[in-house]
């Protein structure tokens, strides 16, 4: 065999090989409209809901033609894809808009029909239960000019609700322990609207309208079975909250109270003598006033000769900068 045969040869199953790479699975998918779902604030909707099922897809083409109407997607936890059953290709001149929204529950929460995750009504619970608490994510809206593009379309979620966190620490206190803590009268029911979606990578958020409902009378009470130990930092406290809030403004009669026990013996070889404190601090007074989508507003009461508050907010998410406030001391 001559070397020219010889060269033509190794082409030929060098280019077997290369197409043997790829199989028709593959194929298909370079045609196939896919999607690639990201939480881009704070995880508090679990990897595990998302992979169960509850990310939604909504999908037009030529600005009319619904081709994935709340439709599933799941991702698969080996290989990282996410997937639907409902299989659509791009075509060639044809612009496209996507949106999802996600949930954890649907235990309080009712989607209006026709509005593809856009409107929805929300009950909170009406006891305390960090379980059964409804966090709503909506992403932002992913534009194709043209199919010919065929992007994975990236579905960026975004929180709605707003998250409360409050915890308590101990300063100088060598043993302290919280018996309860209630935080009340904040909305926990009304409906939201999206009245502005965002652009992905526009740099900008969505826009809710809220409409609370009902009375701001929901009482949110943390009661240890045992006095909770209280850590001295947020990391190993035990005695901590986490709340679903709607958006909303706070009135003059939300509040959060802190009860608790410091252990005052004169000497480490006394004998322990817990003495019971109570500290209520009216939020109203200080900032924020204003629970925002997509905010988590965290409160850090350190415990020492009375207790401090402070309170800080900050996007839902993982950024650079933090915008807040510290709130005075209450003695």
């Amino acid at each position: 065999m001559s070397i020219c045969s010889m060269k033509r040869l190794v082409y030929i199953l060098l280019a077997i090989a290369l197409v043997g790479c790829h199989s028709d699975e593959d194929i298909v998918d370079m045609a196939q409209i896919r999607f690639d779902a990201t939480v881009v604030s704070r995880d508090a909707l679990s990897q595990s809901n998302i992979e169960s099922g509850k990310v939604f897809v909504c999908g037009v083409q030529n600005n009319s033609n619904k081709i994935f109407n709340n439709v599933a997607i799941t991702r698969d936890a080996t290989t990282g894809k996410w997937f639907s059953s409902t299989k659509r290709n791009w075509t060639e001149g044809s612009n496209y808009s996507f949106h999802a929204y996600a949930y954890n529950t649907a235990n309080g929460l009712t989607l209006t029909n026709g509005k593809d995750g856009l409107e929805f009504t929300i009950q909170q619970p009406s006891a305390y239960n960090p379980d059964a608490m409804v966090d709503y994510l909506l992403s932002y809206s992913f534009k194709v000019a043209d199919g010919a593009m065929k992007p994975i379309v990236q579905l960026q979620l975004e929180h709605a609700m707003s998250l409360v966190e409050i915890y308590v620490v101990r300063g100088n206190m060598f043993d302290a322990r919280l018996t309860k803590m209630t935080f009340e009268n904040v909305y926990w029911q009304g409906s939201m609207k999206c009245t502005a979606q965002a652009v992905a990578n526009s740099g900008v958020r969505n826009v809710w309208e809220v409409s609370p409902s009902g009375s701001n009378d929901v009482e949110y009470i943390y009661q240890p079975t045992t006095a909770a130990t209280i850590g001295d930092q947020r990391s190993n406290t035990q005695a901590k909250m986490m709340i679903m809030c709607l958006p909303q403004q706070l009135t003059a009669s939300t509040k959060l109270t802190i009860e608790y026990e410091v252990n005052e013996k004169v000497t480490p070889e006394s004998p322990d003598n817990f003495v019971k404190h109570k500290e209520e601090f009216q939020l109203y007074n200080y900032q924020p006033i204003n629970y925002q989508s997509g905010h988590r507003i965290v409160y850090t009461a350190t415990v020492d000769s009375g207790v401090n508050l402070e309170g800080v907010i900050s996007a839902w998410k993982d950024v650079d900068y933090i915008e807040g406030t510290v709130l005075p001391e209450v003695n």
